[in-house]
């Protein structure tokens, strides 16, 4: 990967693991929207565009100490996404969602921003995720100007009235919100779940309002660096099903994951349900047998 820093841009090149359309797309964010070619969003009180053309990706308005202090580690551009393919199982339906989703990247996003958003997106569609997230950044967020709105505090949220924010259409997840951001203000530490054993960390974060396994796992991924965070969806449940023959119980799940998909699991996970969901292939319409699970490892 070679970085170049011209003006206010920096320019990504040699790096065929950096998509903008499956970093953006695959479920893992709802602030960067795309517009005329390109997405632009806000992480870290900073609005940013991000810009593929050529083989390369320009991030602007982004000065060099901004990329290395900020946009390096959220695009996670510090790994080396190559080594996956040398220990990740050898199946052929991981390899075509591989193909498929080439150059998705596991964002480390803010702790606080990401439990919000993912507590909104239970029972939700993204359409309607990215529409609230929007709202509740534009009526509690401080203004960055353009019309653009930092995510709020929790100190902010945990002041708010249940009843505003059900006015912007959070529903039940209102409350959530509003008894989590007490509890992060009140002292619980989402970065100190970055050096637990990952089992740990997500029986710790169950015990905020509205976080159950599937959020949980969501934060571990997305913004805790728990990357064997394995996050199951309906989309997911129905591979493990159709694709690698696995019943739906819990345990049978568990003990796959870990044995078939190990320290890496969570980013496994993020190519096939992005290849799952955009194609929705499963294996019954490749006309293939299902995965052999002894010889696929």
């Amino acid at each position: 990967m070679q970085v170049t820093f011209e003006d206010d841009c920096v320019i990504i090149s040699q790096c065929e693991h950096f998509a903008p359309r499956h970093v953006f797309d695959c479920g893992q964010c709802f602030r960067f929207i795309e517009e005329d070619g390109e997405y632009v969003g806000i992480a870290h009180g900073k609005i940013l565009r991000v810009k593929e053309d050529d083989k390369e990706v320009t991030l602007y308005p982004c000065n060099e100490k901004d990329y290395y202090e900020i946009w390096q580690h959220y695009f996670d551009l510090e790994t080396d996404y190559n080594q996956f393919a040398e220990v990740m199982p050898r199946d052929g339906y991981l390899q075509k969602a591989i193909e498929y989703g080439r150059g998705l990247r596991v964002l480390n996003q803010q702790p606080f921003e990401t439990l919000i958003t993912f507590i909104i997106s239970a029972n939700n569609n993204v359409s309607r995720i990215r529409k609230l997230v929007n709202k509740l950044c534009n009526y509690y967020g401080e203004d960055l100007g353009n019309g653009c709105y930092d995510f709020p505090s929790p100190s902010v949220l945990a002041h708010a009235d249940e009843t505003d924010i059900k006015a912007l259409g959070a529903g039940y997840r209102s409350r959530y919100i509003i008894e989590t951001s007490k509890m992060i203000v009140d002292g619980f530490d989402l970065n100190s779940l970055k050096e637990m054993q990952y089992d740990d960390a997500k029986k710790e974060l169950q015990k905020l309002s509205g976080v159950g396994p599937k959020v949980a796992d969501c934060v571990l991924l997305f913004a805790l660096g728990h990357r064997n965070a394995f996050i199951q969806d309906v989309w997911i449940k129905k591979v493990l099903s159709e694709v690698y023959d696995i019943p739906e119980k819990k345990h049978d799940a568990e003990k796959f994951i870990k044995e078939q998909f190990g320290e890496f699991g969570g980013i496994v996970q993020q190519y096939l349900f992005h290849y799952a969901r955009n194609n929705k292939i499963l294996n019954v319409n490749l006309g293939v047998k299902k995965v052999d699970r002894k010889s696929s490892v």
